[in-house]
């Protein structure tokens, strides 16, 4: 062997060494799969924080390694949503889909309700009779005020409680209201179980004379009171639900009562897309009264209005129903509505 022959392992011997001392310096490489992080829509309910957008995106980190971004600025502070002006004694607004007040003005004062009473009204009667059940209208209606609103209801028909409840809710009728009152109980009996419901509801201000809703020395409610029962009536009785959307309906001639031609007296189902109730009402000491249900953009809700200048509760509910929508970042109304 020569001095070439020797030479090879030696220089075998170097690089080896050089290997390892560059392998030894070398960071542990990372493995090569990342993930991408994922935009959360992070929600703040208008709820606790009023007003405030109702989304803002938020980026969660990544399990992997460790690395730099690019971090985009910081978004200005958003214009809080005025709340509309309103004229009328009491407003709530609540966001039915948690059961949440978003606002209100005065929203626990008591107040005459008028005819919002009869939600109470057909709640007692549905707890009572169901809706298929039979009753004969009573002499009684006679002794109603010449300017009530009626369904048009003659003593002695036999008609059920559902035709009854149409009668309530479209026309407001009272002598509807007063058959029902009668028909399974006392009349007595009926109103003192239309106040116990309330105790039940755990309403604070709210007491009831008459199944009607006309005025009277210790007939009140208040707004956040007729709107805890309002949600209470839309997850409970979905019976009645479908009976205050209906805007006009034909009660065909029985063998026991003659035919009905009625018509809903809420205008905002017409004029309000979206509106599927609840009840209107109006008295000289009451004013303009109403509870409106409507639903946009999956959300839905309710809002209640007492002691509206006569005429007005029609065009102030829209603008109500339109702050609340807003708030929970839902697009306005389609133009020209």
């Amino acid at each position: 062997m020569g001095r070439s022959a020797l030479r090879v392992p030696a220089v075998v011997m170097v690089i080896a060494a050089l290997s390892s001392i560059l392998g030894s310096a070398a960071p542990p490489q990372p493995s090569r799969t990342v993930e991408t992080p994922t935009l959360l829509a992070a929600s703040m309910p208008v709820d606790q924080v009023d007003p405030r957008p109702p989304r803002i995106p938020q980026a969660t980190p990544s399990a992997g390694p460790s690395r730099t971004a690019l971090l985009p600025a910081a978004a200005a502070r958003p214009r809080p949503i005025p709340a509309p002006a309103i004229d009328a004694q009491e407003v709530v607004l609540v966001n039915l889909d948690t059961g949440r007040i978003l606002w209100q003005s005065n929203g626990r004062a008591a107040w005459a309700p008028a005819s919002l009473t009869k939600i109470f009204t057909a709640m007692v009667a549905v707890d009572l009779m169901g809706m298929n059940t039979l009753v004969t209208v009573p002499d009684s209606i006679h002794q109603l005020p010449a300017d009530s609103t009626f369904m048009g209801l003659t003593p002695g028909e036999r008609v059920t409680v559902r035709e009854l409840l149409y009668g309530v809710f479209l026309n407001s009728g009272n002598d509807a209201a007063e058959t029902l009152a009668s028909a399974a109980t006392s009349r007595a009996t009926f109103i003192a179980d239309m106040n116990a419901k309330a105790l039940r509801l755990g309403l604070k201000t709210t007491h009831f004379l008459n199944p009607t809703g006309l005025d009277g020395v210790g007939h009140y409610s208040s707004a956040v009171d007729l709107a805890t029962a309002a949600v209470y009536l839309e997850s409970h009785y979905p019976g009645l639900v479908g009976i205050a959307a209906t805007p006009a309906i034909t009660l065909s001639a029985t063998a026991t009562h003659k035919a009905y031609a009625l018509v809903n007296l809420d205008k905002l189902l017409h004029t309000y897309p979206g509106t599927y109730g609840l009840k209107t009402g109006w008295t000289e000491q009451a004013l303009g009264c109403l509870i409106t249900t409507s639903n946009r953009g999956g959300h839905r809700l309710l809002g209640v209005m007492l002691g509206a200048p006569n005429g007005t509760a029609y065009a102030q509910m829209p603008k109500v129903l339109d702050y609340g929508f807003e708030l929970l970042g839902v697009l306005p109304r389609p133009p020209g509505t």
